[in-house]
């Protein structure tokens, strides 16, 4: 794994950085938008709601800036950070 990322070219290893920091953002911003949303659904105050999730927020950040600095595939796995982002921005929207 250590080799992966000596082995990319320089548009590789933009999509890294692209889909890394861009796509945890975006990826984030949306769990952070869908639980302030469930959450005051169930009792939980508003402001806690998004207390919480902005918290919770950094779980889910950093493995996403790990796993696109070390997966050796980084095409699929941005894509598929950038479609959970998406998705999870359109249940929000739903609720």
């Amino acid at each position: 794994m250590a080799g992966a990322i000596q082995q990319d070219g320089p548009g590789r290893i933009a999509w890294r950085l692209l889909a890394a920091f861009g796509g945890g953002y975006a990826l984030v911003s949306s769990f952070v938008a869908m639980i302030g949303q469930v959450l005051p659904l169930i009792g939980v105050a508003r402001g806690e709601a998004v207390a919480l999730a902005l918290m919770l927020a950094l779980f889910i950040y950093v493995p996403v800036c790990l796993l696109m600095f070390a997966t050796p595939r980084p095409w699929r796995d941005g894509l598929a950070v950038v479609a959970t982002a998406a998705a999870l921005m359109l249940l929000a929207r739903a609720i």
